[in-house]
């Protein structure tokens, strides 16, 4: 009895050992074949991205003079963009990258539209553009409150789209090439920081004009080469999008359009072969030249010269407090020339909206913790009905000063 226990044991053990085993097998098997899929995948991508050598992507990016448009642009021609996640922890990368399914191809066309082409800026990236012959920079002025400067900027793009290009490759030969529209980033944007009242018809109107208006004209017109090269458009839109904050109630409201226009036309477009993409950028202000004191500072001259006796003795001292406020963040705002930081996890998502096979229709650079957990309250508040405690919050985050009214503080005192 005592042997056939043993026995029964025995078996046993060894049925479970020839179990493990098989699962080992399988799971390794399927690791190898896994693994083998991978390399053939990305091996047919690869081949795919050298089999389309015959063409140079074109990429379109507005609002090239400072801030984010420029950083993109001088990141490309010092070859940055090809040390993938460089700066971003695995921990991010595996929640947040794509960047594995991303074909950046060695050769790339910019175009880099500024406002003003002979600004420090876009001499900056000319200057730049010498020293890397795999970016093909074009530096164009675009003015997108003009509708003629518009239609000079697309006729440029479709005139280049036309073009064929020499250039010669690793064989020391002769290689035709052509353009090919591969993405539009609508980056431009033009920002006015003051109460709703303060602002002139004009700048409601220019910041209409540039933040949405504009772009919407040039992605139309440009749209008869999105669909023939399956192009994706890349709208920048911002946190104001979603929460909507005092004194920059006008950008807002052109943020929010923006992203209304971009998840709408998704749907129309993307039977056409065009992506259409939010990109919201985060918190950079520091390095960006969006709150300019000195365009801040013409600015504010306009509104006084614009309003009555009434509102001046109404907002005069407010207004002051208020553009002192602003005044001393300039000493923190980093100088036109500088860029971006590296760091910036806006680099890994701005290059998956460009490059990835299939890009995310939302990309959403994470903000401060502190604008987060404002965000969340606001939100929670605003969705219990309770608005009043809403408005105090966001109120507190935006931490502008307190408005006081002069005439009655006068009339106290007399």
């Amino acid at each position: 009895m005592s042997n056939m226990k043993i026995l029964q044991n025995i078996n046993v053990r060894n049925h479970y050992v020839i179990q493990s085993c098989l699962v080992i097998s399988l799971v390794t098997v399927t690791i190898w074949i896994t693994k083998i899929l991978r390399k053939k995948i990305s091996h047919n991508a690869q081949q795919c991205v050298n089999d389309k050598i015959s063409s140079i992507p074109l990429v379109i990016i507005t609002g090239c003079d400072t801030g984010l448009g420029y950083s993109i642009v001088m990141r490309y021609l010092k070859g940055q963009h090809l040390n993938k996640n460089q700066n971003n922890s695995k921990i991010y990368n595996m929640l947040f990258s794509n960047n594995k399914a991303l074909l950046i191809p060695n050769k790339i066309a910019i175009i880099a539209f500024c406002l003003n082409p002979n600004s420090p800026g876009a001499k900056r990236l000319v200057q730049l553009s010498l020293e890397n012959s795999n970016i093909q920079l074009f530096v164009r002025q675009l003015n997108l409150t003009d509708n003629d400067s518009i239609k000079t900027g697309v006729t440029f793009v479709t005139d280049l789209l036309q073009q064929n290009v020499d250039i010669i490759d690793e064989h020391n030969e002769t290689v035709v090439l052509k353009y090919e529209l591969h993405a539009l980033v609508n980056n431009a944007a033009r920002m006015v920081m003051a109460e709703y009242e303060w602002q002139t018809s004009k700048m409601i109107q220019e910041q209409f004009e540039v933040n949405i208006l504009g772009p919407i004209k040039l992605t139309a017109m440009l749209l008869p080469a999105f669909r023939k090269d399956k192009s994706r458009v890349i709208n920048v839109i911002s946190h104001c999008s979603y929460l909507p904050l005092p004194g920059v109630s006008i950008y807002g409201a052109t943020k929010a359009a923006v992203r209304a226009w971009t998840l709408g036309t998704r749907v129309e477009l993307n039977i056409h072969g065009i992506k259409m993409i939010t990109f919201s950028p985060g918190s950079f202000y520091l390095h960006s030249s969006i709150m300019n004191g000195e365009q801040r500072m013409i600015d504010y001259k306009e509104m006084c010269n614009n309003m009555n006796k009434e509102q001046l003795a109404y907002y005069g001292a407010f207004m002051y407090a208020y553009q002192n406020y602003l005044g001393n963040i300039d000493v923190y705002i980093s100088p036109p020339e500088t860029t971006i930081p590296s760091t910036n996890k806006i680099y890994c998502q701005m290059d998956n909206a460009l490059w990835a096979v299939q890009p995310k229709a939302e990309y959403n650079v994470p903000e401060p913790w502190r604008y987060r957990t404002y965000f969340a309250v606001a939100w929670t508040l605003s969705s219990l009905g309770l608005h009043y405690f809403r408005d105090k919050v966001v109120r507190q985050f935006v931490a502008t000063p307190q408005f006081h009214n002069n005439i009655a503080s006068q009339v106290e005192n007399v």
